[in-house]
C-alpha cells in the first residue's frame, strides 16, 4: 500500500537528506512524497491575480537541487511512486492540519539538527510541525560538511 510522506524543504540540496534517510529507513514499499516549502503570500493585488504556484516553484529550483532530486528518484526508483513540491502559505497550526488531512499524509519527517535556511519571504515549517503534531519523525544525519557548497552537498547525497 502506498504511503504519503511529507518533508519540509528550503530548496537547498542538504534539505533533501531528510528524504534520503527517511526512504533508507522505510520498508521498501512505494511512497508518494510531498516536499513542502512555506512562504508568505504576496499581498499585492497584481501578484495575487497572476499567482501560479508552478512558476513560483520553478523559480526556486536550482540546477543542483534538480540534480539532487533526480539522484534520489533514480536511487529510490521503486520507493518513490510520486514526488511533488507544494507551496504552503499559512502559518497557523489549523491550516497545516488541514493540509495534512487533505493530502492524506501518513508520515511527516523533519530534520533533527539541520536548520532550514529560509529566505526573507519564507518561514520555517519545522517549528509549526513540532507544535502541531506529536507523531512526526525526526531524521538526523552527519553534518560534517559545514559551510560546503551545493555541489559538495550533491556529492554527499550521491555517495552516501
Amino acid at each position: 500500500m502506498q504511503k504519503t510522506i511529507l518533508i519540509p524543504i528550503d530548496f537547498r540540496v542538504a534539505s533533501l537528506n531528510t528524504l534520503k534517510f527517511a526512504l533508507e529507513s522505510s520498508t521498501g514499499e512505494p511512497h508518494k512524497v510531498i516536499l513542502i516549502y512555506a512562504e508568505f503570500l504576496d499581498d499585492s493585488i497584481t501578484e495575487l491575480l497572476f499567482y501560479r504556484p508552478e512558476s513560483k516553484i520553478a523559480s526556486k529550483i536550482t540546477p543542483e537541487f534538480k540534480n539532487a532530486m533526480e539522484v534520489l528518484r533514480n536511487r529510490f526508483e521503486y520507493q518513490i511512486a510520486d514526488l511533488e513540491i507544494k507551496l504552503f502559505h499559512n502559518r497557523s497550526r489549523r491550516g497545516l492540519r488541514r493540509f495534512v488531512e487533505n493530502h492524506q499524509v501518513d508520515a511527516i519527517y523533519i530534520p533533527k539538527t539541520y536548520r532550514l535556511k529560509m529566505p526573507k519571504k519564507a518561514f520555517d515549517l519545522v517549528t509549526i510541525i513540532r507544535q502541531t503534531f506529536s507523531d512526526f519523525q525526526e531524521i538526523d544525519w552527519p553534518q560534517d560538511l559545514g559551510n560546503a557548497s551545493e555541489k559538495d552537498h550533491l556529492q554527499y547525497l550521491f555517495n552516501q
